[in-house]
């Protein structure tokens, strides 16, 4: 089958800087690429993240300007990134079959600010949230904790994400005060860094706290532990690869599976999206309460708390494709 290939480069500036416990992230760069075949027109998104194993941006592009040139030419295994980009490309934009009924998952900011913002995504009818922790110091995150579980319903369940920055006593602080709170905690993501699997197993065990990792499963070693895990599991599809192997590896054990943003543009989103006709028993939240990260428009736009009405179309991705154009 004969195809074209094109690719756009993006720069999104986030609305308000993310605070992670791996610093201050700005700027959000990518491509989108488009495929032309004899079956139709299809987009994906390459959106690295060198931080969590993934090539970096310049890699990327080195590789694009290669395939614009020999469409047929294969990814190599150090590209994860461009593998799923362009797979998701050739795969061309399904539609029409159903996805399951999931919720999303309410971003929190890092720090005190979370205690603002809960009350308004509550009302919104959200239930599941997600708060960045490792930006402020051990005591004054565990005082806002508190405060978070105070106004937090007994039916609400809150996820915390450490990005792998804390140290071992650390983590344990946090296990223990966590562990009080049972089952309104739904998970604690990542508390230790890469490498560190065995350790936060152990604690898992010992504390009783969920224990999901994150950083773990992407490169070429978390493979592994994507079967070995007992906890959940925290997939950004974008980070690992091309879209059929991936989900060959989902598909058993999807019931653990916490598919995950990496602040991608819908047309990332949606083709992550598109995954789930082949996940029905998917459970847990979705991480996708990205939009409000930017003032662009281009993200997924989630107008409640469920993956209702999310699913962007073929145009969107589409119109996307030409305002990208225009910007560059």
């Amino acid at each position: 089958m004969s195809s074209s290939i094109a690719y756009q480069p993006y720069r999104r500036k986030f609305a308000n800087p993310l605070r992670t416990a791996h610093g201050i992230w700005s700027l959000r760069e990518g491509f989108v690429v488009r495929v032309e075949s004899d079956a139709g027109v299809g987009y994906g998104e390459i959106a690295p993240i060198p931080e969590f194993g993934s090539e970096t941006l310049e890699m990327a592009r080195m590789f694009l300007d290669q395939l614009v040139q020999q469409p047929d030419l294969p990814v190599p295994q150090a590209l994860p990134c461009c593998a799923f980009g362009v797979s998701a490309a050739k795969r061309g934009w399904e539609a029409g079959r159903p996805v399951p009924d999931l919720k999303i998952a309410g971003l929190l900011p890092a720090g005190s600010a979370a205690l603002e913002v809960l009350p308004r995504r509550l009302a919104k009818g959200f239930d599941v949230f997600k708060w960045k922790i490792g930006v402020e110091t051990p005591s004054l995150e565990l005082a806002i904790l508190a405060q978070l579980m105070a106004l937090l319903p007994s039916h609400a369940r809150l996820r915390l994400d450490a990005n792998g920055g804390l140290s071992r006593p650390q983590m344990e602080e946090w296990l223990a005060a966590l562990s009080q709170y049972g089952e309104r905690i739904d998970y604690f993501e990542q508390p230790l860094p890469v490498g560190a699997e065995e350790s936060m197993a152990e604690a898992m065990r010992t504390f009783g706290v969920n224990i999901a990792l994150d950083e773990s499963l992407n490169g070429q070693q978390g493979a592994d532990w994507l079967q070995q895990w007992e906890g959940p599991l925290v997939i950004k599809p974008l980070l690992m690869g091309a879209i059929e192997p991936l989900l060959s590896i989902l598909a058993p054990i999807s019931a653990r599976v916490v598919l995950s943003s990496v602040f991608e543009t819908r047309i990332g989103g949606g083709n992550v999206l598109t995954m789930l006709q082949q996940l029905p028993d998917m459970k847990r939240a979705l991480g996708f309460d990205t939009s409000k990260a930017f003032h662009d428009g281009w993200s997924l736009t989630v107008k409640d708390s469920s993956i209702r009405g999310l699913m962007p179309t073929k145009v969107s991705a589409e119109k996307l494709w030409k305002q990208l154009h225009h910007s560059n």
